[in-house]
């Protein structure tokens, strides 16, 4: 038999750990979005964003968010994983998970990352229900500076490594003019490193417009690495440059501008202009016709060689409207390399890698591209569409990439998706539905 004072201490026990249980049942949550260090950033210097999801619970499930698209920055995430994180609320015990985002400015000014969605769930203890949290973060302001003496013109990388050279092929020496003939090509290939900077977010080679050169810009190579948390962005740009007529070209020099946040300087590495003496091709040229041998049965030589220079005239003139035709085409190709294409080009690529964080950071690059009037994310895009099978591999993308859990999602499958849509979507921008028929059927009365 148990006597009443110990009775009585086991009462009060049990009526002191009743409110905890009872707060445990019903777990609390909350979400924090600020960045990693205040004041203004410089444009294109890498700001961390910490994204933190909290609870009073004991575990995390189900955790989705999707990352808006900011005017005048890139917004990403590097990677998956998390910090767990605790503290103190009013005694009480509270967990955390910290996401890392990686914000780029692109132009000087206020920008701001818009409100986004975040969801999750807690318990309480192994076995009982989840409490689901849906929270909405609030605008995030950000306020980026143009460093000093900067030109301002989107060839600036801010980062504390900056590695940069550059080759002409065929060989550029010094000052002197490069002697080319009509038809020949001269390649500048750029390669840029930088610490801290993805290579999708460098700058593309401005546009060259030299009458009397074709210009065809090369569909640029990105290779990021990340090693121990720390990301290295490696691009390389290549253009070639065709000689179409004869004469005396100067290809502009091109400034690449260093910024040193730690430091506070400004570096510059200049591609010096380079000069062309572009001569006639003999190629191209015709040899004088020779008189026939007196006596010998033909055309008289005058009508002989009228009807060859008319040939010859056909012939170049025929040349120049299939050359400029397919230089027109080539152009065209080309934006599109350097645009839409190119993005989705890299999404097929991060997507055929099985990357979830590679693919994700591709795909919104795609889609600012892809319609960059509607400002959509992935979930959006799918909304829009109607497409519940890219719902459903959106959700599971973004399931693994927050959550790391290595659930199904299948890279291939997303890019076919994905490849789909785009393909409807040239369709419904093909012209020609409307038109009427060429030939009209004849009506018979």
């Amino acid at each position: 038999m148990i006597d009443p004072p110990r009775l009585t201490l086991w009462a009060l026990l049990a009526l002191l750990q009743l409110p905890g249980e009872l707060a445990a049942a019903t777990p609390e949550g909350d979400i924090r979005l600020q960045p990693a260090r205040q004041g203004a950033v410089w444009v294109g210097q890498e700001l961390e964003l910490q994204l933190e999801l909290w609870s009073d619970g004991f575990s995390f499930g189900d955790q989705l968010f999707v990352l808006p698209e900011v005017t005048g920055g890139f917004l990403l995430q590097a990677d998956s994983s998390t910090v767990k994180l605790t503290e103190k609320r009013d005694g009480v015990t509270w967990q955390g998970l910290r996401y890392s985002l990686l914000f780029y400015p692109q132009r000087a000014g206020r920008l701001q990352v818009p409100s986004f969605e975040v969801r999750f769930s807690a318990s309480a203890g192994f076995g009982t229900e989840p409490s689901r949290f849906r929270f909405q973060t609030s605008p995030l302001p950000i306020e980026a500076k143009l460093p000093p003496g900067a030109a301002g013109n989107g060839l600036l990388v801010t980062t504390t490594s900056f590695d940069m050279d550059f080759s002409w092929t065929p060989e550029v020496s010094g000052e002197t003019p490069v002697e080319l003939k009509v038809g020949d090509a001269l390649t500048l290939q750029v390669n840029r490193r930088a610490d801290s900077v993805p290579g999708m977010v460098f700058a593309l080679l401005p546009e060259f417009s030299i009458e009397g050169l074709g210009v065809y810009p090369e569909t640029p190579a990105v290779e990021d690495r990340i090693n121990r948390g720390e990301l290295t962005g490696n691009r390389t740009d290549s253009v070639t440059f065709i000689c179409e007529r004869e004469g005396s070209y100067t290809l502009p020099e091109l400034r690449f501008q260093w910024w040193d946040p730690e430091r506070e300087t400004l570096s510059e590495q200049i591609i010096p202009a380079v000069s062309l003496a572009v001569a006639a091709n003999p190629a191209y040229q015709t040899s004088p016709t020779a008189a026939g041998e007196p006596g010998e049965p033909g055309l008289d030589w005058k009508l002989t060689l009228g009807i060859v220079a008319l040939i010859l005239l056909a012939a170049y003139l025929l040349r120049r409207v299939v050359h400029r035709a397919a230089l027109a085409v080539h152009h065209w190709l080309e934006a599109r390399k350097a645009g839409e294409a190119w993005a989705f080009s890299q999404v097929r690529k991060s997507c055929a890698a099985n990357s979830p964080a590679a693919a994700y950071n591709a795909i919104s690059v795609w889609l600012q591209r892809f319609d960059p009037q509607a400002g959509l994310n992935l979930l959006d895009l799918a909304a829009t569409r109607g497409d519940q099978d890219l719902m459903r591999e959106s959700i599971r993308l973004q399931e693994n990439l927050t959550s790391g859990s290595g659930r199904d999602w299948n890279g291939g499958r997303m890019a076919a998706l994905l490849a789909r849509i785009r393909k409807d979507a040239s369709r419904t921008e093909t012209p020609g539905d409307d038109l009427p028929p060429l030939n009209p059927p004849v009506r018979k009365r």
